[in-house]
């Protein structure tokens, strides 16, 4: 009987643990689709000097980004 009892208590705690990782990776899971929505931005590079910077910054002329007006002449 004291075996029986003893095999019920690991069984629990390790089921317990088992439920815990769980819910700690989908939590890390659910984290990380949230930073990519709220500040990671595409970047492109300028045609002219190769320097990277955001797409909304970015000049573009032609299919081709740029870093300011006068790489884009």
């Amino acid at each position: 009987m004291n075996l029986f009892r003893l095999l019920v208590i690991v069984a629990i705690v390790w089921l317990s643990y088992r439920i815990y990782q769980n819910w700690k990776v989908s939590k890390q899971i659910s984290t990380k689709k949230t930073d990519n929505d709220t500040g990671i931005k595409q970047m492109v590079q300028c045609a002219k000097c190769g320097v990277h910077l955001p797409e909304q910054e970015a000049i573009n002329a032609s299919g081709n980004y740029y870093c300011c007006e006068e790489h884009k002449n």
